[in-house]
């Protein structure tokens, strides 16, 4: 009867070697970049993508970027301040001789981005909207000038938009 147990025991140890050496393993890396006062997103509450393609038509230039957006707040009655954090232009990265920057035009809800904050009123914002939420509005990305580029390559930049909640009335 020992010999029996022994033996059984013996096959599980094998067979659980032969399990393991066909596990899999998954890793997934999760981050978070949190303020708790402000949210830029998509319109339905999912995140902006970390990258776009402009796609590029030969003779015409690059075509624009748009996404549908709110501004999610832990405060609706706060009006909020929009801006570049820099100029947002595309540097050509790996590109033929004479490659210049490209800049670009950025717009929320029809109002032009800069570097200098563009006050957008709690009113303007939040007025009808669903709760902790701004209105729908385009974010829209597009050569500043449309037209052709005439140096082939890759062109890469970052456009970053900064959100501040202004301080309540006293």
């Amino acid at each position: 009867m020992n010999r029996i147990i022994k033996q059984t025991v013996a096959a599980l140890a094998l067979c659980t070697a032969a399990i393991s050496v066909h596990a899999a393993e998954a890793h997934v890396t999760v981050w978070a970049n949190v303020d708790p006062t402000l949210s830029l997103l998509k319109a339905d509450g999912s995140a902006l993508p970390d990258a776009v393609q402009l796609p590029y038509r030969a003779g015409q230039g690059l075509s624009s970027w748009t996404e549908r957006v709110r501004i999610f707040s832990n405060d609706t009655t706060l009006d909020v301040d929009v801006r570049l954090a820099e100029p947002a232009v595309l540097v050509p990265r790996v590109a033929a001789a004479g490659a210049v920057d490209v800049p670009l035009r950025v717009t929320l809800n029809g109002r032009e981005l800069g570097v200098a904050p563009i006050d957008f009123t709690a009113d303007q914002l939040f007025l009808g909207a669903i709760p902790g939420a701004s209105i729908e509005m385009p974010l829209t990305v597009a050569q500043a000038v449309p037209g052709p580029i005439s140096a082939a390559g890759l062109y890469d930049g970052p456009v970053s938009l900064v959100l501040a909640q202004k301080a309540g009335s006293l």
